[in-house]
């Protein structure tokens, strides 16, 4: 099953909004990942690790809904 991430240097509350209602207009199954608080560079390298991870595991590529603040965690 593929997974969505939910990404944000804040709560990822956005991200998790609005992924959700566009995602409510297709009828998929997913594995659902939100991770907030991502305000380093340390842990976005984690994040990253996740995402390969998610495409190894699903075989399919991970869908992504991020809202950053920070440019440089982009």
């Amino acid at each position: 099953m593929r997974t969505a991430f939910y990404i944000s240097d804040g709560t990822a509350l956005t991200a998790e909004a609005f992924g959700h209602a566009l995602l409510s207009m297709f009828p998929v199954e997913l594995n659902h990942k939100t991770l907030p608080f991502i305000d380093t560079q340390e842990k976005a390298e984690n994040v990253c690790r996740q995402i390969k991870q998610a495409l190894n595991q699903d075989g399919e590529p991970p869908l992504i809904f991020h809202t950053f603040v920070n440019e440089k965690l982009k």
